[in-house]
């Protein structure tokens, strides 16, 4: 995947509290792709979604990222590309959303800046969430994923923000 390369063309139709009742903090939900289309979570021009894994970072400032990872077959591999939206401390309005690619799609994708890598790290995540293998299961915790090799890019969460959440 292509470091901090992500577009902007996409916004999915949920809203923060939607995103919550699919899928609460710290923990993923697989659907199927006819199910994503129906949510309003995948791109109209994107085909071929098999299942999705939605998930949510946990917060260490308040700040939650949930992510929609697409996986569609591409010849022998799986193909995968995250969507992501950003809810800052307090708000109900997405502050950053969009789509991590694999490449650098000229005239479709762009770089992160420092602010937006920032406000990411805020959630618990960084821009470089991947699957390394779809979940066996269809629901469970970020930590389970984490623990079996089937996920990256919450390694801030579990470095920082889960010891300051486990504290209180």
């Amino acid at each position: 995947m292509a470091k901090n390369k992500f577009s902007k063309g996409f916004k999915a139709k949920l809203d923060k509290e939607k995103w919550n009742d699919l899928c609460p903090p710290m923990e993923y939900r697989v659907i199927t792709g006819t199910e994503a289309y129906t949510l309003g979570i995948v791109p109209s021009g994107m085909t071929g979604i098999n299942s999705v894994a939605i998930g949510a970072s946990g917060s260490t400032d308040s700040t939650i990222m949930y992510f929609a990872n697409y996986f569609r077959i591409d010849g022998t591999e799986i193909d995968q590309e995250p969507y992501f939206e950003l809810y800052e401390s307090g708000s109900t309005q997405s502050s950053l959303y969009g789509i991590f690619h694999h490449a650098d799609f000229s005239g479709r994708t762009e770089t992160l800046s420092a602010l937006e890598l920032t406000k990411i790290s805020a959630s618990g995540s960084t821009a470089d969430i991947q699957f390394t293998a779809k979940p066996d299961s269809n629901s469970g915790t970020l930590d389970d994923l984490r623990a079996q090799g089937k996920i990256l890019g919450f390694e801030y969460t579990w470095d920082l923000g889960i010891k300051k959440n486990e504290t209180k």
